[in-house]
């Protein structure tokens, strides 16, 4: 006993040798500027008179106080920025090291076990890329790692708890690569069924391409949120927490047990697995993370936010990669960037990290949590680029990024050729925010190099390069299969105040053509009621969709949501259009804002005019039961064609009759014509008129 007592001083007294510990502050200062001036800097000024200027893009570590002046709607405006400390660890410098003693620095770490969980509700027909990559990073530290994919086995458990054979045989049909478009239309009919006679409190519905949940208790503040922790034992998926994911924690006994939140779907069933986590095993570093937190940061300040570590030990607000790092080899919040936490009763905001992780070295991400999704084979996601280079105006789907609004860190081609052959699939998603051609055309070109065939869908803005119908056949050439489409608008006044100013109306039907031609499947987004533009623009979809439906495959109809930390918000961009409602309800992840010259019903009246247009669609049907590409990806053009045909008509959106008698006042008040639509094949019509 004695001797190994011995053993253990010697190998501690060796470890702090070996590292040299020190307390420092910094701070990391990023170009900011939410105006539509992209050309103004952003300034460091320190107490001496040095001044740093950076430009879009650049960022800076600041060791001292000092003052960040930047441009404003309401001129140039300075903020303080005090620099946050923290505990830095560096080896010492040493003349010679020998190989011996890092050896046993490095068998000293700490091995944890680690479980990674990824709650109900969300798409059962993608699997999680974002936990799936933390996986293979803490494995590559040494961790033992559980993966549990709960979006889709909890989702299956309540389906079957209450549609027995009947959700089995669904499941069954829906991942057999033999079922004809008859047995996947009963499988969609039998979801929706079962979803909807589930007796709950809560909206819950499982129809068409989307698994939608929101709990009645998720109303956007703090208080409702943990009132739903207290009444648990009420919730849709308590039995399911406790009867399945429980029992496995427990013949696990992790260290560390991290629970992702993409979205507000996720949200109360995120935190109630937490709390029941944290209340069966107390030693255990709980800690919340995923993309919804780093939208609802403006919540941490707030005293009452502090309650939710009574449920958890710290959020990571960010990108997970570094903090869950941290967090798995020293256990300690205190230590880690990136998370908030409470110490004395108040929340503790730890700074970002300091130097965001380069893709390039990420591991091929482990997808191992315990289910198949909802497609007859592996079609795995791939996260390449961590942000977007675009900033659309309405958009923050990158708020997690840690550079987030600033020059995007990217996967060479060659290295996601790579990840695609140690993942032994053929077909991909490719996760990023937009996926530009030339990366595109390059990864083609690595896939050849190493002699894999593999497909992809992926996000891409809708350039005009793509008017050249050579480019379209470039990219069916390397890989491209399927593409989704931001076309948002047929006004290129309102692009231009979205910063979209690469879209050209004019040319969308031509490059949507010349998409199709070449064998590449389409989706595109609409979005109505963009502050500024008239309503009666968002009626000119329906002619053009009537003219170039045949080139679409699936349509996502859509109001105009202010997004928080979108540029729109944190700039103020739509003031003289919009009033920002008081955020009192700082868990919803757009801010609330009531139109200054429109009313919100009218808004609603043009989505729900154009979502009937997309229900007249050719496509809707045989997409509504053919979810997403990795299901759709399948079939070429003309079978979904021929499959399109046998399925019956789709029911026309709720309450028509009063969004046609809406759609009459937007064109007597904006058009000041006389008009009386009597259906909606009388909207079409006179749409037609407008372009």
């Amino acid at each position: 006993m004695k001797q190994n007592r011995m053993t253990c001083m010697v190998a501690i007294v060796c470890m702090l040798n070996l590292f040299q510990v020190e307390i420092v502050r910094a701070k990391t200062v990023r170009y900011f500027n939410p105006t539509l001036d992209r050309g103004a800097a952003t300034s460091i000024v320190f107490g001496d008179g040095r001044r740093v200027v950076l430009h879009e893009g650049e960022s800076l570590v600041v060791n001292e106080p000092c003052e960040m002046v930047s441009r404003s709607e309401f001129g140039w405006e300075t903020w303080p920025v005090e620099p946050q400390p923290f505990l830095k660890i560096t080896v010492r410098k040493l003349d010679v090291i020998r190989k011996e003693p890092m050896l046993g620095a490095m068998m000293l770490v700490q091995r944890r076990k680690v479980m990674l969980n990824y709650p109900p509700v969300s798409s059962v027909w993608h699997l999680p890329t974002g936990i799936a990559q933390l996986a293979a990073v803490l494995r590559n530290d040494g961790h033992e790692v559980v993966q549990r994919y709960g979006h889709i086995l909890g989702l299956e458990y309540v389906l079957k708890e209450h549609g027995g054979v009947d959700v089995e045989s669904a499941l069954a049909s829906v991942r057999s690569p033999h079922s004809n478009i008859n047995a996947l239309y009963d499988a969609r009919m039998t979801f929706e069924r079962i979803s909807c006679g589930v007796a709950t409190q809560d909206k819950f519905e499982v129809a068409r391409n989307n698994a939608s949940y929101v709990s009645s208790y998720y109303d956007g503040s703090i208080e409702r949120a943990l009132e739903a922790v207290r009444n648990r034992e009420q919730h849709l998926w308590y039995d399911y927490f406790t009867e399945v994911e429980l029992p496995l924690a427990r013949d696990f006994k992790p260290d560390l047990c991290g629970i992702s939140v993409a979205d507000e779907r996720q949200f109360i069933q995120g935190l109630i697995l937490a709390s029941l986590v944290k209340d069966e095993f107390p030693d255990c570093l709980v800690v919340l993370g995923g993309n919804f937190w780093s939208r609802v940061t403006n919540a941490f300040r707030l005293p009452e936010f502090a309650r939710f570590f009574n449920h958890c030990d710290a959020i990571v607000y960010r990108e997970g990669f570094q903090p869950l790092q941290q967090l798995a080899a020293t256990l300690n919040p205190a230590l880690a960037s990136g998370v908030a936490w409470r110490k004395n009763g108040e929340v503790v905001v730890n700074s970002a990290t300091q130097s965001p992780t380069d893709f390039e070295i990420l591991p091929t991400p482990d997808f191992d949590g315990g289910a198949t999704q909802w497609s007859p084979g592996f079609v795995p996601s791939l996260y390449t680029m961590s942000n977007c280079p675009m900033a659309c105006g309405f958009c923050a789907i990158a708020a997690g990024s840690d550079t987030y609004l600033a020059k995007p860190r990217s996967m060479t081609p060659r290295r996601i050729a790579e990840h695609m052959a140690n993942l032994e699939a053929t077909r991909f998603e490719i996760f990023d925010e937009t996926f530009p051609i030339p990366r595109q055309l390059a990864l083609g070109k690595e896939l050849k190099r190493i002699g894999l065939h593999a497909t992809w869908e992926s996000y891409l803005t809708i350039t005009n390069d793509l008017v050249k119908p050579e480019t379209c056949e470039k990219l069916y050439e390397a890989g491209c299969r399927a593409v989704q489409l931001g076309l948002e608008t047929l006004s290129p006044d309102t692009l231009l105040r979205e910063y979209k100013q690469w879209n050209t109306p004019k040319n969308y039907g031509v490059i949507l053509a010349n998409l199709k031609a070449a064998g590449i499947q389409t989706h595109v987004f609409l979005i109505v009621g963009i502050p500024g533009e008239p309503l009666h623009w968002g009626l000119k979809w329906l002619p053009f969709l009537e003219d170039y439906g045949d080139n679409v495959l699936t349509i996502k109809s859509g109001r105009y949501r202010l997004t928080r930390h979108g540029p729109d918000e944190k700039g103020e961009a739509h003031s003289q259009l919009i009033e920002v409602m008081p955020d009192t309800k700082p868990l919803h992840l757009n801010r609330d804002f009531r139109y200054r010259s429109v009313s919100r019903k009218k808004v609603e009246a043009t989505r729900d005019i154009l979502e009937q247009a997309c229900r007249r669609h050719w496509a809707y049907g045989v997409t509504s039961t053919i979810p997403w590409w990795v299901n759709r990806g399948r079939y070429s053009w003309d079978e979904l064609k021929r499959m399109a045909q046998v399925l019956p008509p789709e029911q026309d959106v709720r309450h028509l009759d009063n969004v046609i008698v809406r759609v009459n006042t937007i064109v007597r008040e904006e058009l000041k014509q006389e008009v009386s639509f009597g259906n909606f094949d009388d909207v079409a019509t006179f749409a037609r008129t407008l372009l």
